[in-house]
């Protein structure tokens, strides 16, 4: 009897895995027939940047083949299409896959800036994103966001920027703070990192600027800021100062123009 039920049991493995076998070559013979049909873009929880669009999309995947009637599984390969998506500074991830239909679909999730980095030369010049990463700046695009400008980089013998981990992260903090208050977004342009550490901001309105001292207590001095420029002067009579410093608690030290 127990023999008899191995003997069934075997049997009827063996017939579960002949109908696997069928089903997976009639599926890949069926797979094999789709042809390209057409490639849908779509950036997914897309930002305010324009860092890449759908047509520099469309222009990065035009030599991998995706041209309407090509067979997807010969012609099309999603693993190199999706690395070559993100091998573009801005793409921080792709997923690429297709619909019985012959649909490609490509989905983009684009990087979001946060600061912009300038060094002492020119040609250092990036983004800094919302993962703490450097990214490298658009010629046909400049985002509108906090400069951060001075001693950040320093170049190493292969002429590759690098930063100090804590200069980047005080960075990323203010950048962080700056952008979540409306106020503070439209008013600071503009942050000088001087040799000492020490950071000096630079309004929009008023020719005046901000001595903002070491990167410590960075939400308190903000908040005096935004406090002066609330509950302070008339913004008509901002002109008349040429320093604003936050670097003492609890007090605010302004000296105007001799």
């Amino acid at each position: 009897m127990k023999i008899f039920k191995r003997i069934v049991k075997v049997f009827l493995w063996s017939c579960l895995l002949l109908v696997w076998i069928f089903l997976t070559a009639f599926a890949n013979s069926e797979y094999g027939e789709i042809v390209l049909n057409k490639v849908n873009i779509v950036f997914i929880k897309d930002n305010q940047h324009h860092l890449i669009t759908n047509d520099e999309v469309v222009d990065l995947v035009k030599d991998l083949g995706l041209v309407e009637g090509v067979s997807i599984k010969k012609d099309i390969h999603v693993d190199q299409i999706e690395k070559t998506l993100r091998s573009h500074y801005a793409v921080d991830k792709a997923e690429v896959y297709f619909l019985n239909s012959g649909d490609l679909h490509i989905n983009i999730f684009k990087k979001t800036p946060i600061a912009r980095l300038l060094g002492n030369t020119s040609d250092v010049n990036y983004y800094l994103d919302y993962n703490g990463r450097l990214m490298k700046t658009s010629d046909s695009y400049v985002a509108k966001l906090p400069i951060f400008s001075g001693e950040i980089f320093s170049i190493n013998d292969e002429f590759e920027p690098k930063s100090s981990t804590l200069i980047i992260s005080e960075i990323y903090e203010m950048s962080q703070l700056i952008n979540n208050d409306a106020f503070l977004k439209s008013q600071i342009v503009q942050i000088h990192i001087r040799n000492n550490g020490y950071f000096e901001l630079i309004p929009r309105i008023g020719n005046h600027k901000i001595l903002f001292g070491s990167p410590e207590n960075m939400e308190e001095k903000l908040n005096k800021i935004k406090l002066f420029y609330t509950k302070g002067p008339d913004p008509k009579e901002l002109n008349l100062y040429d320093t604003l410093n936050v670097m003492y608690n609890d007090q605010i030290v302004c000296s105007k123009i001799n």
